[in-house]
């Protein structure tokens, strides 16, 4: 039974990803008939209920079933699938709510080493509150960490996100040069893989164009738009920095 609530669950989870939030839905409803009193199931399927609720901008609604999928999967001994639930609490709380949710779930991790792949992305997520805080140095820290961890488990395109991270906190405390050789190198590394960096190379652009280097930016926005141009969901919801990258390619 969890294998069928776990493969309706993950195609509503794309469809919510593709905005077909109706479709989505109805799968949800399918896996919840399939759930039982399961607190596995159940909970599986509350997370992926509120993930279409959270990617249909529909914070509120998303929170109470993040909140019961924590406890169900707690019920059940599913480690992953709470320290899953915590993150998406963190994600739709206040600041200060996923600073909280954050540490809880690093805390849960300590207890419960089998979720332990989840490191990473909770010290991304709580960097990035630090980020938005302005605590820059906090911010870089934990990036700085996930990047080690990605690094060690061998995950090379989860390690660029890392990096972009890493760099995007370096431009922000004015270590430019820094930034820079980064970026450099994460990029080289992508191109050596055959993969994309496009928001690596938006940030080279930025720091080119801050270190005087207009030709240098202008070589990597192009660069950076030809990929997210064609990114839907970057040209919808990211105007400002669309606008900004298409003024540093010209």
């Amino acid at each position: 039974m969890a294998d069928s609530v776990s493969d309706l669950a993950g195609r509503a989870r794309k469809l919510g990803l593709a905005g077909d939030f109706v479709s989505g839905h109805a799968l949800i409803d399918q896996a919840g008939r399939l759930a039982g009193d399961d607190p596995e199931a159940r909970a599986i399927c509350a997370l992926e209920r509120g993930r279409l609720h959270n990617s249909a901008g529909e914070r509120e609604r998303a929170r109470p079933l993040f909140g019961e999928a924590w406890r169900l999967a707690r019920q059940a001994g599913a480690h992953a699938l709470a320290v899953d639930a915590a993150h998406m609490l963190a994600i739709v709380g206040t600041l200060d709510g996923a600073v909280e949710w954050t540490a809880t779930a690093l805390a849960y991790i300590g207890e419960h080493p089998e979720a332990g792949p989840w490191r990473a992305p909770l010290l991304n997520n709580l960097g990035w509150s630090d980020f938005d805080a302005g605590r820059f140095a906090d911010a870089l820290a934990r990036f700085e960490q996930a990047v080690d961890l990605r690094r060690l488990a061998g995950e090379k395109r989860e390690q660029r996100i890392a990096r972009y991270a890493v760099i995007r906190t370096l431009r922000a405390l004015g270590r430019l040069e820094e930034a820079r050789r980064l970026a450099e190198e994460t990029v080289a590394a992508a191109v050596a893989e055959g993969a994309q960096a496009p928001y690596v190379l938006e940030e080279l652009a930025e720091c080119r164009a801050l270190l005087g280097d207009l030709d240098g930016a202008r070589d990597s926005a192009r660069q950076s738009l030809a990929v997210l141009e064609q990114d839907q969901a970057f040209v919808g919801g990211e105007p400002v920095r669309l606008a900004r990258l298409r003024r540093l390619a010209r």
